[in-house]
């Protein structure tokens, strides 16, 4: 660490640097907002010209200041780094909340603050370095423009909190940086700036306790970056409970936020598990995350429903409702992130412009499942050759064949278990099959019925099967626990669940007997390229009372 010799510039008039290595002596540190071509350069240090600029009587200052609190060293950003080494660059944005944490005291120089203006309006609160450096010092102290006292950070805290909407708690260092979730550290940036697009994603590498290196030219892949490394660190479901800054006509969108404004509607977000203890898991993967989490599925009035992921973390207001974000099925155990549906059963949690919006869900014990989150929307300017001419939407082209299934009244999608679940979408209540899957089986169990069927294709043509079981057989018993308990996870085969099935009952049923009523089905083909872009059947069931 470089640091700037305080008598050395007051005694003698220039500025002469001591190299630390290791243990470091006290030091003063500075926190400002940078005044363009007048601020000192790490070059400038040894130029008479330079010390006309505004930047060079900053730096004087501050080691007037560090030498009254008995500080002999003295660090200032502008000059402290040599900005042509991206090396050096690199080591000192990694470590710089850091190096402000371990400061003796802070001085905060607020150039646009006089003595009729109020603290609220100083440029400082809304530049992204500054955040940091309010974040990271334990003491503080605050001067306006001709370098006059106002107060230290404790006498400040409640302004300083209301200002910038971080609890007192953390600024105080009373709770630690991380008994806030990710969505709401994020979100104490969303309204400031800075003069490069990169800077404010590097800006936040200490208070989202991670590091990187830079690369200046990226733009606003330099966030992606940011929440990558993120999800490596740590399982945060909150970096998913962002709602888009503007308004948007699109259905769908990626899981990963595209900017910082983002997470805007964060700020009261508090955490409801520890990351560290949970028992799921995330990771980065080429098509975007991958999660063990538990699913959940959010009924819109009764009759529509929409998959939901659970980001275990809460707001205030909303006792024992974890906030859930709407997704849709386009692929197996695939989701995109989707809008919620309007005349949702909930309240809304966020009030944006956009309908992309979190949702409240009473938590209940789920098993968890490992599932992809795309993280960007697949383009469909390239498609497979059976998909081109038929102008496919994103969910017609991530799946070739499906099976609609219309259940009795009274029965949901919801009550229903089904087989394989990757290939199971509970909104569009179907199973899918993929555009390289010509053999494709499924199974569903309601009301003591037990349905298995299969589709496939054989030379030009596509055929469908299916039949009833009764479930009060214990040989379909049996079959029924094969089926859901395992023919997922190892991996079942057509064959394989043919071959099954056979050994239990090698008649085709369309309709069997149960207690008091009578369950059949019958199916026909349904092309809908909305919803697939190869063959559609339906099956539509129906029960008889015997009665």
């Amino acid at each position: 660490m470089r640091l700037i010799e305080a008598r050395t510039l007051n005694e003698k008039g220039y500025i002469s640097f001591t190299e630390f290595y290791g243990d470091l002596p006290k030091y003063a540190i500075l926190s400002h907002t940078w005044d363009g071509t007048q601020e000192m350069s790490f070059q400038d240090c040894n130029s008479v010209a330079a010390r006309s600029k505004t930047g060079y009587e900053k730096v004087r200052k501050t080691c007037e200041l560090a030498l009254r609190d008995n500080i002999e060293y003295v660090w200032v950003d502008t000059c402290c780094i040599d900005k042509t080494s991206s090396a050096e660059l690199t080591e000192a944005i990694n470590s710089m909340f850091a190096w402000y944490q371990k400061a003796e005291v802070c001085y905060v120089y607020l150039a646009d603050k006089v003595e009729t203006s109020s603290l609220e309006d100083c440029r400082w609160f809304y530049r992204g370095w500054t955040l940091q450096e309010l974040i990271a010092p334990s003491s503080m102290k605050f001067f306006n423009y001709p370098w006059s006292y106002i107060g230290s950070k404790d006498s400040l805290m409640g302004e300083l909190s209301a200002i910038t909407s971080i609890d007192a708690a953390i600024l105080s260092h009373k709770a630690p940086l991380s008994s806030a979730c990710i969505a709401k550290r994020l979100s104490w940036a969303a309204g400031r700036k800075t003069t490069r697009v990169e800077d404010m994603s590097y800006c936040l590498l200490g208070i989202c306790q991670i590091n990187m290196p830079m690369l200046y030219g990226e733009g606003q892949a330099a966030f992606d970056r940011l929440q990558q490394e993120i999800i490596r660190s740590t399982y945060d479901l909150s970096l998913l409970a962002w709602t888009p800054s503007e308004a948007t006509d699109a259905e769908f969108c990626g899981f990963l936020a595209k900017s910082v404004r983002d997470f805007a509607s964060c700020s009261k977000m508090y955490p409801a598990a520890n990351s560290f203890l949970d028992e799921g898991e995330m990771s980065i993967i080429n098509k975007g995350l991958r999660l063990r989490a538990p699913e959940y599925i959010l009924e819109y009035s009764g009759v529509r429903y929409r998959y939901a992921l659970k980001l275990d973390c809460m707001l205030p207001g909303y006792a024992e409702d974890f906030l859930t974000v709407p997704m849709r099925k386009i692929g197996p155990n695939t989701f995109i992130r989707a809008r919620a549906l309007e005349e949702s059963d909930g309240s809304n949690i966020v009030d944006e412009p956009s309908s992309f919006r979190l949702e409240p869900v009473f938590y209940d014990e789920n098993e968890l499942h490992t599932i992809t989150l795309l993280t960007k929307v697949p383009d469909l300017g390239v498609q497979p050759l059976l998909t081109q001419a038929r102008n496919p939407n994103i969910v017609s082209s991530s799946r070739f064949s499906l099976v609609h299934l219309d259940f009795p009244p009274g029965v949901t999608q919801v009550d229903v278990h089904n087989a394989p679940l990757k290939s199971w979408d509970a909104e569009d209540c179907a199973c899918f099959g993929s555009q390289s899957s010509f053999q494709n089986w499924g199974a569903i169990s309601f009301d003591h019925t037990f349905f298995v069927f299969f589709w496939c294709r054989q030379g030009k043509k596509w055929i469908f099967r299916g039949t009833l079981l009764d479930l009060n057989s214990k040989d379909v018993d049996d079959l029924w626990r094969q089926l859901f308990f395992f023919a997922e996870q190892f991996g079942y085969r057509q064959p394989t669940v043919k071959e099954l099935l056979d050994d239990v009952q090698q008649e085709k049923k369309t309709s069997i007997q149960s207690g008091s009523s009578r369950t059949s089905f019958r199916v026909r083909r349904a092309d809908d390229h909305n919803l697939c872009s190869g063959p559609r059947w339906k099956v539509v069931f129906e029960q008889e009372s015997l009665n």
